[in-house]
C-alpha cells in the first residue's frame, strides 16, 4: 500500500516540474504505510530545504520550481529515512540479465 501523490494535490500547483517530488513523496508514503517510519510525507518546500541543508542546492532553490531527479531522490531517501539505494541505468531489456545479478549483489 502507498498513497498516490500527484500533480496539483494538496492545493499545490506543481504542474510541469513536480514529478520527482511526487514520486519521492509516494515512496515515503509506502514506508509510512508499512510502518517502517512515522515521519510525515515532506512537502515540496521541505524537500527543497533538505537538499539545501545537505549542500546539494543553493539557498535560492527553496521556493523555486526547479526539477529534481533520481539522484536527489536517492540522497533524500538516505537522509530522511536512512534508506540506502542504488541507481542502475538500463538501456534495453537485453541489459536486464546482467543488471539482475548486479541488483542481487546490492542486497548481499
Amino acid at each position: 500500500d502507498y498513497e498516490y501523490c500527484h500533480y496539483m494535490q494538496d492545493r499545490f500547483n506543481d504542474d510541469g516540474w513536480g514529478c520527482m517530488y511526487r514520486s519521492y513523496q509516494t515512496v515515503v508514503s509506502w514506508y509510512r504505510l508499512q510502518c517502517y517510519t512515522s515521519k510525515p510525507i515532506p512537502t515540496h518546500e521541505e524537500v527543497q530545504r533538505m537538499l539545501v541543508k545537505m549542500g546539494d542546492k543553493k539557498s535560492s532553490f527553496v521556493g523555486s520550481k526547479q526539477w529534481i531527479g533520481a539522484m536527489e531522490a536517492q540522497m533524500l531517501l538516505d537522509e530522511y529515512l536512512g534508506v540506502s539505494s542504488k541507481i542502475m541505468n538500463v538501456t534495453s531489456g537485453q541489459d536486464l540479465e546482467d543488471k539482475g545479478r548486479e541488483l542481487a549483489q546490492h542486497f548481499d
